[in-house]
């Protein structure tokens, strides 16, 4: 998980769901019907392409084409295009499309899309960063569209600022009070780390390849994202509303698909309870991601991190997505993590989903030797955890906010985990330290936090060392809801199995009209 700083740590800001959306709202694809319903029978196979709500907004509004070559942004002359590109798309006024024509160009330093109702396009065109420290193309107007090109780059070394991401969305990012940007659709690109020419790495980007912060209603979808040095996709800073659908995310240097909540805004281990809840409802509008749909992508081979996780969210749904070889970490990740004082966790529906080889394989692609000089970290496939500061512990209200709670794992199947199918409860106690600007050494101790309400229903666990390892004697006692569940083709059912009622979970709520209008 990238933690994104920008001056400090990310932030943002927001609004609750009745919050206007923009006049172009994206539109539906083919309906499949109930998206919450548990596939007849769980995949064998990798998943096919997810096709629900993908279709992206109709063109009918455009009011022509404009030329990047005729702003003098020139392809294949191995001269800096970054005043040119930024020219044209300063030039561009609602509806129009600005089009790359084939070739290679070059950038020095990010370049902002700032009129609303673009679209951005350039089918074999390439887009280069030569600086590792600026190379963003940088989404700040609402009813944007970036579709159809390749992102190649220097890299010298993991980032950390939005600007090191290849296609980010954000607003007003040097004050770090992000204002909302609205129906971004990103499709059909290439942020590539192999074969660049002129590189000095094999990398596509210097911290993430698409970063969303504070965006509302948003689609990503039939993306190509290879060897970012953070997460292939970072969605932060309070977004949602969107969906993050049918993209192949490969050899990324941390988490391939990442939800992040960050409840703080500095270093965690100088915070403390008080403050985290005096600051609550500002930050609860500001920075929670919520309503986020993860479906139909194809996941595989990082060097760091998990595959898909949500790490402080809400109404999330993880549907149909094949995730093969996850070398380090969790298939699937969901947690409350204290060290990144993140939110907590609720309703988040994981079904459907293929995963296969966790921690059985080392990684296609390893920079600068990260994972063969560091350990698996023995996550289940399905990873289940929460990690509290203990004056955060001993706060009753923050206790239960803070908690990991109605999650319900159904339909998927796991094969070759070398841990757990599900795992949860893990011990988190541990101490972090930090030295403050004076120099003064600071500490914070962790304890395991609450998670409740848990589902595993009809999932198939084949050649796992267990298939639901609960650990917390907390969460043994109060019980995890289980039925129908298989492993190595005979029913299984675990002592933890004691809830007696499946938690109510439907994940993020996205549906579409018949005329394919979101709602």
């Amino acid at each position: 998980m990238a933690f994104i700083f920008l001056n400090a740590a990310c932030g943002g800001g927001g609004g609750d769901n009745s919050e206007p959306v923009a006049d172009d709202p994206i539109t539906a694809g083919v309906d499949l019907g109930e998206p919450n319903a548990p596939p007849a029978t769980p995949p064998a196979t990798p998943a096919a392409a997810y096709q629900y709500c993908t279709r992206v907004p109709l063109a009918a509004r455009q009011a022509g084409q404009r030329q990047v070559r005729d702003f003098g942004a020139v392809p294949d002359d191995d001269r800096d295009d970054t005043d040119a590109i930024q020219s044209a798309l300063d030039a561009m006024k609602s509806g129009e499309t600005l089009v790359f024509s084939p070739g290679r160009y070059l950038i020095s330093r990010t370049v902002r899309v700032q009129h609303s109702g673009v679209t951005v396009t350039g089918p074999k065109a390439i887009i280069h960063a030569t600086n590792p420290d600026s190379q963003a193309l940088l989404i700040e107007a609402d009813n944007t569209t970036v579709s159809s090109l390749t992102f190649t780059a220097v890299t010298q070394g993991r980032r950390t600022a939005a600007w090191h991401s290849r296609i980010v969305v954000a607003a007003d990012i040097g004050g770090g009070n992000y204002r909302t940007v609205y129906n971004t659709v990103i499709r059909d690109n290439g942020i590539l780390g192999v074969g660049n020419p002129g590189t000095s790495t094999a990398n596509s980007s210097s911290a993430g390849g698409i970063l969303l912060m504070r965006a509302n209603g948003f689609l990503v979808t039939g993306n190509t994202i290879t060897r970012t040095l953070a997460d292939g996709i970072h969605v932060t800073a309070g977004s949602k509303n969107g969906r993050i659908i049918n993209n192949a995310v490969r050899e990324t240097g941390d988490d391939m698909i990442a939800v992040v909540s960050y409840l703080g805004t500095g270093n965690p281990v100088a915070d403390n309870a008080s403050r985290e809840l005096a600051n609550w409802n500002a930050r609860l509008d500001s920075a929670l991601v919520r309503n986020v749909l993860i479906a139909g992508n194809q996941l595989s081979g990082q060097y760091w991190g998990r595959g898909i996780s949500v790490v402080g969210g809400q109404s999330v749904t993880i549907a149909r997505n094949t995730l093969n070889n996850m070398p380090r970490a969790a298939g699937i990740l969901i947690a409350r993590e204290a060290g990144y004082e993140t939110f907590g966790v609720q309703n988040v529906l994981v079904e459907g989903n293929l995963i296969r080889d966790v921690q059985t394989q080392k990684p296609p692609y390893d920079f600068q030797n990260k994972f063969a000089s560091s350990s698996r970290t023995g996550h289940g496939a399905i990873e289940i955890h929460a990690a509290l500061f203990d004056d955060e512990y001993d706060d009753n209200s923050l206790r239960e906010l803070l908690a990991v709670r109605d999650v319900l794992v159904r339909g998927n199947v796991v094969e070759r985990a070398s841990v757990s199918g599900v795992r949860a409860g893990v011990n988190m106690a541990q101490t972090l330290r930090a030295t403050d600007a004076e120099g003064r050494s600071l500490e914070r101790s962790t304890v395991s936090g609450l998670i409740r309400n848990i589902g595993v229903v009809n999932n198939r666990f084949n050649q796992t060392s267990d298939a639901l390892r609960v650990l917390s004697s907390d969460l043994m006692g109060a019980g995890v809801y289980c039925s129908a569940n298989q492993r190595d083709g005979k029913d299984y059912r675990s002592n933890a199995c004691k809830l007696p009622a499946a938690p109510a979970v439907q994940g993020a709520p996205l549906s579409c009209s018949p005329e394919g209008a979101l709602l």
